[in-house]
């Protein structure tokens, strides 16, 4: 059964996606950074993004990028939600930083995101020369920042482009359903948040169970990911995802780390200082290590 696109949600997530715009990021952990805005190509039309990189780094040599995807449920548009962790990311790892403004709901629904996010990774490389990046490119986010991470992976994998790995935090994976089955405490508006993203990003439930919908559903992803960080919060309800994402990889004898938390869903952004802090570094530390 399919569900028809109800008008109150529209108008539900365009509220909420206007909150999110009035909303800034976190205190930087760090030092200064240097930032640009970009705008970037896609079949869409042009989507904005924004450029970190250290001020100490060495401009006569080409470095390695990192993709950063925020989150926000596929509706929220806080660019700035993630700009702790992309400031973190340009300071620590000698990458630059590149962080998307994808479009979302109620402007646009699946698959829009995810082609924007890949046709971004597309534009990175065909524009390296330019901004002094090389081709070692590694892709994050959190939690539905996450998803579009995997995303980008799977459509790389399939058009042949490889990539260094992957930093998956809280990611959310399966769109199929509003519930999980779990100890965990649940939010008590849990579910129907879920229920309400799903509705105003992919309003045709059969849609939801497409691989780029819900990755949790590609039957080769674990093929199509290049090594990976899953983190995941021992008190989030939908830890889940990660966790099933890990055995997956455990079972095909893929490269990756899971790691739990003391923190609830999306903890590089909500849990506490230290949580963050700690998993910043674990995010810094996996990326420059898979470059040495």
């Amino acid at each position: 059964m399919t569900i028809a696109r109800r008008p109150d949600r529209w108008i539900l997530a365009w509220l909420a996606q206007t909150a999110t715009r009035m909303t800034g990021g976190i205190a930087d952990p760090t030092g200064p950074t240097l930032t640009s805005q970009v705008t970037i190509p896609t079949r869409y039309g042009q989507m904005s993004a924004l450029i970190y990189d250290s001020p100490e780094r060495d401009r006569g040599r080409t470095r390695p990028l990192h993709i950063q995807i925020h989150g926000g449920g596929l509706i929220g548009r806080g660019i700035r939600e993630d700009e702790h962790v992309c400031r973190f990311h340009a300071a620590e790892t000698g990458c630059t930083v590149l962080s998307l403004h994808y479009h979302a709901a109620p402007q646009v629904t699946f698959p829009v995101a995810e082609h924007e996010c890949f046709d971004a990774l597309r534009w990175a490389l065909d524009s390296a020369d330019v901004h002094g990046w090389d081709g070692r490119i590694t892709v994050g986010g959190g939690s539905t920042g996450a998803k579009l991470a995997v995303n980008v992976a799977q459509q790389a994998y399939d058009q042949g482009i490889p990539l260094a790995g992957v930093v998956l935090s809280s990611p959310l994976l399966d769109l199929t359903h509003n519930d999980r089955e779990t100890d965990r405490e649940k939010p008590r508006w849990g579910p129907r948040l879920l229920e309400f993203i799903a509705d105003a990003y992919v309003p045709d439930t059969l849609t939801r169970f497409q691989p780029l919908a819900s990755p949790s559903f590609d039957l080769a992803l674990v093929k199509k990911l290049p090594p990976a960080l899953i983190q995941v919060g021992s008190e989030d309800w939908l830890a889940g995802d990660g966790e099933d994402l890990a055995a997956r990889l455990v079972r095909a004898h893929k490269p990756h780390t899971l790691t739990h938390y003391p923190a609830g869903h999306h903890l590089t952004v909500r849990g506490e200082a230290d949580v963050r802090a700690e998993a910043l570094t674990e995010q810094s530390r996996f990326i420059t290590g898979l470059y040495r």
